[in-house]
């Protein structure tokens, strides 16, 4: 188990004001069209209506390589974002959205792939914060700008090659975080992308993870006993989704719970792109136990 993961909205409220706490903003908003297709929108609105105090706003896109937006960005243009945020070497990150995680976990796994291990997600995030009744400021804040370096972590990342290599390989389970309709191709993710999800890979919806009422995560013990039997004794996990959010928060609970996993940055918007990836429609196959 990794408890330190999370941070509790009573651990962080005595931490207001400690500058080496760098509280994030990741707030996205989800909207979805009459064919049930969705698109992100960045929460900069929101943030300044109303965040927790300290808190800087971070847009994820501005995570995504502008040359090849299905990867992350390259280290040094990564540590020039966390640099202009304010966010140090030395830093300790609690980061939060309003979504229980799923959003926040895209830089919680950023961080920790660039070498950035002091990073915590806030527990029930943004929505648990307010109905504890704790401070919240309006406005933009500006931290002062600090010294990141980026130092990669390679087994938290792999790459198309690694994903179809893992295809058949027995020790490997895969993991689509994905909601079922797009997992199962009756929903298109993005009208350009080919429906369905890497053959053999088990679907595991980032958002049942949470308690869909105070967005907090499910009790340990409750997670571990739904986890098990999906990687079993598995010796490689590999998370993917869309685009490499729901996929890192999948990533992020399974580090909770102690498990080691990496995740398949590029997802299905690298993977439905490609005319020769291979594809599964419908629901799982059992073509592999977790051993």
């Amino acid at each position: 188990m990794n408890p330190d993961a999370v941070a509790t909205s009573r651990w962080l409220a005595r931490r207001l004001g400690d500058r080496s706490v760098a509280i994030v903003d990741a707030r996205y908003t989800v909207e979805i069209d009459g064919q049930g297709r969705f698109r992100s929108v960045p929460g900069p609105d929101a943030y300044r209506e109303s965040h927790i105090p300290g808190a800087v706003f971070l847009n994820l896109d501005d995570l995504k390589d502008p040359s090849d937006p299905t990867r992350i960005l390259a280290p040094d243009d990564f540590a020039e974002v966390m640099s202009r945020l304010g966010i140090g070497s030395d830093d300790e990150v609690v980061v939060y959205d309003t979504e229980g995680g799923t959003w926040a976990a895209r830089l919680w796994w950023a961080l920790r792939y660039h070498g950035h291990a002091a990073v915590r997600i806030l527990e029930g995030g943004f929505t648990n914060w307010t109905r504890l009744g704790l401070p919240t400021e309006t406005g933009s804040i500006e931290r002062a700008a600090a010294r990141f370096a980026p130092s990669l972590r390679p087994a938290l990342r792999v790459e198309m090659d690694d994903v179809r290599a893992a295809i058949d390989d027995p020790a490997t389970v895969i993991v689509d975080a994905l909601p079922g309709p797009f997992f199962t191709g009756q929903v298109p993710l993005y009208p350009h992308l080919a429906r369905g999800h890497i053959p053999g890979a088990r679907n595991v919806p980032a958002p049942v993870n949470v308690d869909p009422t105070t967005w907090e995560l499910l009790p340990c013990r409750e997670l571990a006993g739904m986890w098990r039997p999906i990687v079993g004794d598995a010796e490689r996990i590999v998370t993917y989704c869309g685009g490499g959010v729901y996929g890192a928060f999948d990533l992020f609970v399974l580090h909770l719970l102690g498990y080691d996993a990496a995740l398949y940055d590029g997802s299905w918007e690298e993977w439905g792109a490609t005319a020769d990836a291979p594809i599964e429609t419908g629901p799982e196959t059992t073509r592999r136990d977790a051993r």
